[in-house]
């Protein structure tokens, strides 16, 4: 962990502006990069005069947006036809999919900005809104709202913590990490879950019309 968070610091020291708009950008798509371990980094360089805090800010909020955007419409102009052709080879019907369309409809706004908040979830939000074809301004906003708040709350400990950022950061990850396991346990169960009732219910649809 500490060769990767070296890394992506290199990357944000050595490349300036546009290397952390890449990362905030990748940030909000599928790739697990830590916003734990970039944004705070971000906003120590900001107290060290070396970037502009609201020019940092500005790069938090727009590429998020971008990286999300990206997702939702790799979701809205793939996803849905992907899913109702192959779909069924892991037990995912056309009623699934027009259940998760209402569910963006009734909840997204809170599902959007809330997620942005969460690990793990934040990375990969943007791509079921993209199939379920939230409306994209409502989208857009929300993803603004929920990135700019969790970005701007890491860049501000960064900047206010000057040089101990590293070690709070630290202890951000770690609980992050604890958190995410969590998450990605919880999805996994409720994947097994799902795969063994959609069985039973196949074989109770073979068994009937036999």
């Amino acid at each position: 962990m500490h060769e990767f968070a070296q890394f992506l610091q290199d990357i944000v020291g050595r490349m300036g502006y546009p290397g952390l708009f890449i990362l905030v950008a990748l940030e909000s798509t599928l790739l697990p990069i830590p916003s734990e371990l970039v944004f705070p980094f971000a906003g120590f360089l900001a107290y060290k005069g070396v970037f502009s805090l609201p020019v940092v800010l500005v790069i938090n909020s727009v590429g998020a947006l971008a990286g999300s955007a990206l997702c939702y419409w790799i979701g809205a102009a793939g996803g849905k036809p992907f899913l109702l052709r192959y779909g069924k080879y892991v037990f995912i019907r056309a009623h699934d999919i027009e259940k998760t369309e209402k569910w963006f409809q009734r909840h997204g706004k809170a599902t959007i900005f809330f997620a942005r908040l969460v690990p793990v979830i934040r990375h990969i939000i943007s791509l079921p809104a993209g199939v379920a074809r939230m409306p994209l301004k409502t989208f857009l906003l929300q993803t603004f709202l929920g990135s700019t708040l969790w970005g701007s709350f890491l860049i501000f400990l960064g900047y206010y913590l000057g040089e101990h950022w590293e070690s709070v950061a630290n202890k951000l990850k770690r609980f992050d990490l604890v958190i995410g396991l969590a998450i990605v346990v919880a999805v996994l169960a409720f994947a097994i879950r799902f795969y063994v009732k959609r069985r039973r219910e196949r074989g109770l649809a073979e068994n009937n019309a036999d």
